[in-house]
């Protein structure tokens, strides 16, 4: 199969391509919708269950039954509210979301390769999405952005924070970055 035939590539080319709508219509909509939209695009593309307990890591055991089940209710506000507020702080205009290629690799998951040009000049931003496919149902299980896992990052940034305070602790951070004010909230 040719790679532009690869669905994993349509999929992913899907999932930015809705990413850049949501940017490139900040002047119309307010911080709140545009989190919203960003919650949506994640519940569609990202194994969010997968993902939740990944971030968690070796903690997930210890957990009490109340914890997951609060950590999972929480996380992707979480996610929703970090990305959204990430993205809200560019200012964009034309960018160009391609994807590049598609690799299988050995654990049967494939990394779709994709740009995301800016016209502004600046380099542009390299991402590896790692996809899998299960009933024939893509859905990303990572996101490494010029190489960085994002979810290894968030499953280091956890397991410190539950070093220190617990998990409910965790749990209490959580809850408060995503109560917090941020973008235009008085809209």
């Amino acid at each position: 199969m040719a790679a532009s035939d690869d669905p994993a590539i349509a999929f992913v080319q899907g999932v930015g391509d809705d990413v850049v709508a949501i940017l490139g219509n900040k002047d119309n909509s307010t911080f709140a919708e545009r989190e919203a939209a960003f919650r949506d695009v994640m519940v569609r593309g990202f194994d969010v269950p997968l993902v939740t307990r990944f971030v968690i890591g070796r903690h997930w055991k210890s957990a009490t039954d109340e914890q997951r089940a609060e950590f999972s209710a929480i996380f992707l506000d979480f996610l929703a509210r970090v990305y959204a507020s990430r993205f809200d702080s560019y200012s964009y205009g034309g960018e160009q979301f391609t994807v590049r290629s598609a690799i299988a690799d050995e654990s049967g998951d494939t990394i779709v390769r994709a740009r995301v040009a800016r016209p502004s000049g600046a380099d542009p931003v390299e991402l590896d999405f790692r996809v899998r496919t299960r009933d024939g149902t893509h859905k990303v299980v990572d996101l490494y952005v010029e190489g960085i896992s994002m979810l290894l990052t968030h499953r280091v940034e956890f397991s410190s924070v539950i070093n220190r305070k617990g998990i409910d602790g965790l749990l209490r951070d959580i809850r408060a970055r995503i109560e917090a004010p941020i973008g235009d909230a008085e809209e």
